[in-house]
């Protein structure tokens, strides 16, 4: 039985209840990190060159994959807290003791695409005699771009975390398998969350603080969901999940978004 996104979300709100504190504190730490390195990164760089935009981009693409790698360590956290098993901020080095270079080629992949879809505004917005709507109608286009690769990878994270014997194109394989048929109902999650975003962004991005851990604990029990834990009794951790054949897979005609 699938949860609904209102189940999901009771189950992550009773999940933090008295463990917010840490994930709270990951967050506000990965997030600090981010910005000064970002600020850096456009201090020292000059934008108003074509050389000097790539670069910029091409460094931040490159910090922010790296910096994935604590969040991906922050994922595990939250794993472990909605399976009630211990949990750390040791939890967030995680991934750099499990064959981190799974995780980062993943990531490299994602980045890989984000840099090149994002290539015509980066360029566009440098030609002042672009009309500003072909820049809005890119930025859109590569929004959705983004909206995709997650719609078909997301679930990529939570089964290395899982597994640590598989590896990243097996990941990502495993991820497209997986959100057959569920597509919709992560979307429909990710938009439900849009009101609690738009409220954070009115008192000046404080209300993330709170937003974040639940937006993760929230994907971290649709994870579950769809691999069958939360069917289980009281929603007991499973490392299994079902597989499918080469010829399986070629044979199915039809799948649900």
């Amino acid at each position: 039985m699938k949860h609904t996104s209102s189940q999901l979300k009771a189950i992550s709100r009773k999940a933090l209840d008295g463990n917010w504190g840490l994930p709270m504190g990951a967050n506000i730490i990965l997030g600090v990190i981010s910005f000064i390195v970002i600020f850096f990164i456009t201090f020292f760089t000059n934008t108003t060159t074509v050389t000097g935009t790539i670069t910029s981009e091409f460094l931040t693409y490159a910090v922010s994959l790296f910096i994935s790698l604590f969040g991906a360590g922050i994922t595990k956290m939250t794993l472990n807290i909605s399976r009630k098993q211990a949990y750390s901020m040791k939890d967030m080095l995680y991934v750099f003791h499990h064959n981190a270079d799974r995780f980062l080629i993943v990531g490299l992949i994602i980045a890989g695409i984000g840099f090149v879809t994002g290539l015509p505004v980066m360029f566009m917005s440098m030609n002042s005699d672009i009309p500003v709507s072909f820049i809005l109608f890119f930025s859109v286009f590569d929004l959705i771009i983004s909206v995709i690769i997650d719609l078909f990878l997301g679930l990529s994270t939570y089964l290395l975390l899982d597994h640590p014997e598989m590896g990243a194109m097996d990941s990502m394989k495993e991820s497209i398998r997986l959100m057959k048929g569920n597509k919709g109902r992560s979307l429909y999650i990710t938009l439900s969350f849009l009101p609690l975003a738009f409220l954070s962004v009115l008192t000046c991005y404080i209300g993330m603080i709170w937003l974040a851990p639940y937006m993760d604990m929230t994907m971290a029990n649709f994870y579950r969901d769809i691999i069958g834990e939360l069917n289980t009794p009281d929603h007991t951790p499973t490392r299994k999940f079902p597989t499918m054949t080469i010829e399986e897979n070629s044979n199915e005609n039809n799948s649900a978004f």
